[in-house]
């Protein structure tokens, strides 16, 4: 009998992980040898922005959603980033990080942020703007809201 109680509790304790931390289910297989080789590009309000993507498996999960093209509709939060949910949660690997200007992070699994100031938080680093100063990074992203286009090529 007490076994099984604590069989009972323990299939409870799993599922109730697996669904506070995003599951498994929903996301995008990360393997999917049609994108492995494609460079997933970025555009901010139809600006292409050059970038310095991680080599991680979110980023390889970002890729298949931005195989026919993901668009996600971002807002100004904080003072310090713009914010936006994607149509499908991802793999994610939270740690705590100090990020800043030009900072493109997930979080939660679904969420993109992308910086233009200093935070620090539980993220998972998906990759940097480069070629721009921090000044222009901020001037094209401290406004109320821009619009992010993620494609492949």
């Amino acid at each position: 009998m007490a076994i099984s109680a604590l069989a009972v509790v323990l299939v409870a304790g799993i599922g109730l992980y697996f669904a506070l931390n995003g599951g498994q289910g929903d996301e995008p297989s990360p393997v999917d040898p049609g994108v492995d080789d494609m460079d997933l590009i970025l555009t901010i309000d139809g600006k292409k922005v050059d970038v310095i993507w991680e080599d991680n498996p979110s980023v390889d999960a970002i890729k298949v959603l931005a195989k026919n093209t993901m668009t996600v509709r971002m807002e100004r939060y904080g003072g310090f980033e713009q914010t936006g949910s994607m149509p499908k949660s991802v793999v994610k690997n939270d740690s705590w990080i100090d990020v800043g200007t030009g900072d493109i992070m997930l979080y939660r699994g679904v969420q993109i942020s992308i910086f233009f100031d200093d935070n620090a938080y539980d993220y998972t680093k998906l990759g940097k703007i480069s070629g721009m100063s921090e000044s222009e990074i901020t001037a094209m992203l401290n406004k109320p809201n821009v619009t992010v286009v993620f494609t492949l090529v």
